[in-house]
């Protein structure tokens, strides 16, 4: 029991120095203090706990209510490349008479609760690589010099993110081969994870987001190489 309260106290002391926990962090820890509070008591019930009301156990705390909101209001903004957006900002297309870089990235910005954006990629060839991920608003548009990196998917079935655990490449069918794909794109700010389902194929992957390497406010955004590659926002 010892151990158990010394390992539970170094990590509300971490969690406190770092400002890094959520309310389901609170409450599984709320739970493990209950829990050892019964079991010290059921081994010698002369022993009586009791708390320090005048001591914080954890000095600032973020609760959200999580609830489901539609990217409804999401329109295309900043463009890199030979973009043309069209249909009252929801479709993004390749232009010009070769392919190259592009991308194209939401004007929404998103900090807290769930979110989920749904979009239709339609590809001129299979070859060419489209993706579709999160950055922060702080980042650049298609990178450039900075400490801030992208994570979310490309249409070959590659993930993106700098983690190592997560950076490999999947034994994955989903994308890869297709010319014509709609996802559901889910952005879990309060759980720092995003996550999509391919609406054809109902394959659901998901990955964690390092804040610090991607801070909020994250928006989306999508990379287009091949002419005539589009992306369309769904409602």
């Amino acid at each position: 029991m010892s151990k158990e309260l010394h390992d539970l106290a170094e990590r509300l002391q971490k969690a406190r120095i770092d400002d890094d926990y959520v309310e389901t962090d609170l409450q599984t820890w709320t739970t493990m203090l209950q829990k050892l509070k019964d079991d010290v008591n059921r081994c010698s019930p002369s022993i009586i706990i009791q708390e320090d009301q005048t001591q914080i156990l954890v000095g600032k705390m973020y609760v959200s209510t999580t609830t489901r909101h539609s990217g409804q209001g999401e329109r295309f903004g900043e463009v890199f490349g030979n973009i043309r957006i069209d249909n009252n900002g929801r479709l993004a297309t390749h232009w010009g008479s070769e392919g190259s870089n592009a991308c194209v990235r939401g004007i929404g910005e998103y900090s807290s609760g769930k979110h989920y954006i749904r979009f239709l990629f339609k590809k001129s060839d299979a070859v060419y690589i489209t993706s579709f991920y999160v950055v922060s608003k702080l980042m650049p548009i298609l990178g450039g010099n900075t400490t801030y990196e992208c994570y979310g998917w490309s249409s070959h079935d590659d993930i993106y993110s700098s983690d190592e655990e997560m950076g490999e490449n999947e034994n994955v069918q989903d994308m890869r081969g297709q010319t014509t794909f709609e996802i559901e794109f889910e952005l879990d700010c309060d759980n720092r994870r995003i996550s999509y389902v391919n609406q054809g194929t109902k394959n659901r992957r998901e990955i964690n987001v390092n804040i610090t390497k991607c801070p909020f406010p994250w928006q989306v955004e999508f990379y287009l190489y091949e002419v005539g590659d589009s992306v369309q926002l769904l409602p």
